[in-house]
Order: C-alpha cells, then sequence, then structure tokens
C-alpha cells in the first residue's frame, strides 16, 4: 500500500501519516466479557474504518495494467471481458489473461473467491449463434469456472443473448411483491403516502440500470413491462 501511494506521486507527508496509520497495529478478541491476548497485524486495512474503502481503490487501482483484456472494476467485483468470433481464441485470451489476475492477487496479498457463487462465466452472442457454439473452457490452474446462462451482476441479470427479458421478469417479480404489500396495508395510506412509498419502494426497480435491459426488450416484454408499471404503480398511488 505505501509503496503504491510512494507511486502514484503522494507528498511525503502524506506517505508517513499513512504509514504511521497503518503500522504497529494490534488486535484482539472480546467473547462473553473475556478478551483473548493481543495479536500483531502484519498487513491489510483496519476493518471498519472510514479509509478503508478508498483505500482499497488505490491498492486495485493497477489491477488492469496485469491484463491485456478489458477489465471493469466497481468495489471489489471486477468483470474481465474479451470479444472475438473464434470461440477457440476467446478461451484462450480468457484462461491466459485470468491467470495474469490469478497471479497479480497473489503477489499483492489478495484472495479471490472460486465458488460458483462468485466466480462464473457467461458467453454473450445472438440468439441464432448461441444454439450453435460451444462452450466456455476458462480455469485456473485445476479450477474450472463454470459457465452459466445468466448471472447477476452490480444487480443487473444479464443473459446469453443480452435480451433485456430476464431482468425484466425479475423487475415485475420485485414489483408485484411490493405492490401486494402495500395493497395490504392500504387503508391505513393517505394518497399522499401512497404516492411516496411507490416512489421509494417500487419506481428504483423500473429506474434501476434501465438503460442497460429496456432498450432490447422484445415489444411483448415492453408492453407486459409498461402495464404492470401502469396499472399496479400509478393506479395504487
Amino acid at each position: 500500500m505505501l509503496q503504491k501511494l510512494k507511486f502514484l506521486g503522494f507528498s511525503e507527508n502524506v506517505q508517513a501519516w499513512f504509514k504511521s496509520y497503518l503500522s504497529d497495529r494490534s488486535f484482539y478478541v472480546s467473547l462473553n466479557d473475556c478478551l483473548s491476548e493481543e495479536g500483531t497485524i502484519n498487513c491489510g486495512v483496519p476493518q471498519g474504518s472510514i479509509l478503508g474503502p478508498l483505500l482499497f481503490l488505490i491498492y486495485v487501482n493497477d489491477m488492469p495494467q496485469a491484463v491485456t483484456c478489458e477489465l471493469y472494476l466497481y468495489a471489489d467485483d471486477s468483470c474481465l471481458i474479451y470479444q472475438h468470433k473464434d470461440l477457440d481464441v476467446i478461451n484462450e485470451k480468457l484462461c491466459l489473461d485470468f491467470s495474469k489476475l490469478c497471479d497479480w492477487f497473489i503477489d499483492n496479498k489478495l484472495s479471490i473467491h472460486f465458488g460458483e457463487d462468485k466466480t462464473k462465466c457467461i458467453l454473450f452472442a445472438s440468439k441464432n449463434k448461441i444454439k450453435k457454439v460451444g462452450q466456455l473452457n476458462i480455469f485456473y490452474r485445476d479450477v474450472i469456472i463454470k459457465q452459466f446462462s445468466k448471472l447477476t451482476y452490480l444487480g443487473g441479470l444479464l443473459d446469453q443473448t443480452m435480451s433485456g427479458d430476464e431482468m425484466a421478469l425479475n423487475v415485475i417479480r420485485k414489483v408485484n411483491n411490493r405492490i401486494k404489500f402495500l395493497y395490504r396495508k392500504n387503508e391505513f395510506l393517505t394518497p399522499k403516502l401512497r404516492r411516496i412509498l411507490c416512489n421509494a419502494l417500487i419506481q428504483p426497480h423500473f429506474d434501476y440500470v434501465c438503460s442497460a435491459w429496456y432498450p432490447n426488450l422484445t415489444q411483448n416484454s415492453k408492453k407486459r413491462d409498461c402495464s404492470v408499471h401502469r396499472t399496479n404503480v400509478y393506479h395504487f398511488a
């Protein structure tokens, strides 16, 4: 961390402050009013600190330099992307860069979660082409990354054809659940409070990353989505 601060051009005073902040840290465990012996923290940032998220962003700022594919970072989520018409080239390129990423994690004393709920791969293509191409084969050493036909990334549900239908269905399910809840409380709500609750509990589901999933919807899906939006939200409000 201190080396990266120096490389990024932070002043000597700032570096000295962070060195003092990060050095000579210790911890203990409290359980049922009993305290453990103190342990020494050799690396890392104090958990729950205000500076923690900012320091993490600085710490992983050079991660894209380890790969040649596109690498999107958001907090502790990363997404490795490569585009090509030949599946073999995609497999080769992603395997190579994924291995480089894993090596970068090791060099920087970070861990990567290989579980299916954390590390996944997906192949995007048109409806006609997705039926013809084979499976992705992304791996690191003896760990094979499982391929999915749909996955959630930063709260958005992505399917193989990028149709947006899965995301639309997910939005409709969430909205319907909240509408049912509000209807059960309808007699206690004034019109003003209904509108406030709709704007707070329902509208955000329609708005969230809508530019990523709504334009690709089929006309039937758009009609169904808009119908739910008009009938349930505004009729209730």
